[in-house]
């Protein structure tokens, strides 16, 4: 009797654009239109090692990560869910540009948590053509570590020899093969995330569209102002040290207070370590009265995702002000962990 050879399980790994996939004709980087076949053949090669076998899917169209917009994450994780019932697939890596790649990365956290299947995403600094290349060094990784993770593992970042939780990656280097770091493990015991306030899967004619400012000592009022005034559905303020802003300078309180009645505005700390404590300076107590609310430990790309994903399932600003500062999946440390002094890596 002939015994058939089972079908290994099936690795999806999906395109999405970036350097990864171009190569240079002599007239600068472009998309290889060759490379899809290549990344088959090399996944596929790779995936067979841990016994498994990939298949590759594209994002139509394919984009350069420069110029991913505020739809390009939720378009990415519909894709996903769609592919991965359909291919019943036990995992999936999603290769990405980097200049945009920690902030899909951490939006993905968000959309595809509960997939029940895990998802890493990577890319690459030099194009896989190149000499030198870390695309394949990237790709082996990120598949690696799709058929050791737990079905239920949050969605990662691998890349440069490293394995990095999405919600606290961002990218650090401009040129080097470890151009992404995470500076926090992930926060413990998360709350999970909270059942959407109406049963639409999305109650948002189009993706909210959240826009970040950075305080300088030459920031006005004026600045914020002009900013809040091109309809931003959610602002983030990148503040100075634990979350101070320069509240001194005239109008800024009023245009603080103004924006926050009409909008969420979130503080983060431009500091690569630390956590927004608004109540250790006058001025960040300043900043709390205006309105404006704790974004905890947040990254910048954590702070973007989580208000985008709340302010599309319709949370009310309320209801958000609440939950920024709230651990959901990991993205930020809880005040048990701040008492704590919770330094795991």
């Amino acid at each position: 009797m002939q015994t058939s050879i089972p079908d290994l399980p099936t690795i999806l790994v999906f395109a999405t654009g970036g350097t990864i996939g171009m190569h240079d004709v002599g007239g600068g980087l472009e998309p290889d239109p060759a490379f899809l076949e290549i990344l088959e053949d090399r996944a596929d090669r790779i995936a067979s090692r841990f016994g498994f076998r990939a298949r590759v899917n594209q994002l139509q169209p394919a984009i350069d990560s420069a110029n991913a917009d505020e739809e390009t994450a939720p378009k990415i994780a519909r894709a996903l869910r769609a592919r991965v019932g359909a291919m019943r697939a036990s995992g999936v890596v999603v290769t990405h540009g980097t200049d945009t790649l920690a902030y899909t990365a951490s939006r993905l956290a968000f959309e595809l948590t509960g997939l029940g299947v895990p998802v890493v995403v990577t890319g690459s600094q030099f194009a896989h053509g190149a000499p030198d290349t870390d695309a394949f060094d990237n790709l082996q990784l990120a598949i690696r570590a799709v058929t050791q993770a737990n079905p239920a593992a949050p969605v990662a970042v691998a890349f440069g020899g490293k394995i990095l939780p999405a919600v606290r990656s961002t990218k650090s280097d401009a040129e080097s093969v470890t151009a992404f770091r995470a500076e926090r493990p992930l926060g413990s015991a998360p709350a999970g995330l909270p059942a959407a306030p109406h049963s639409d899967a999305l109650v948002r004619p189009s993706h909210a569209r959240v826009l970040t400012i950075r305080f300088t000592p030459a920031f006005a009022a004026r600045d914020l102002l002009a900013l809040a005034s091109t309809g931003p559905d959610a602002l983030v303020l990148e503040c100075y040290g634990s979350g101070n802003a320069p509240m001194a300078k005239p109008g800024m309180r009023d245009a603080l207070l103004t924006i926050s009645q009409q909008l969420p505005v979130v503080a983060i700390t431009q500091c690569a370590l630390g956590s927004v404590d608004t109540d250790r300076y006058a001025v960040g107590r300043q900043l709390a009265a205006a309105g404006v609310t704790s974004g905890a430990d947040l990254t910048v790309e954590a702070a973007i995702a989580k208000l985008g994903y709340l302010l599309d399932r319709g949370f009310t600003t309320q209801e958000i002000t609440e939950l920024m500062p709230v651990n959901l999946i990991g993205e930020c440390t809880t005040s048990v962990d701040a008492a704590h002094g919770d330094n795991r890596r």
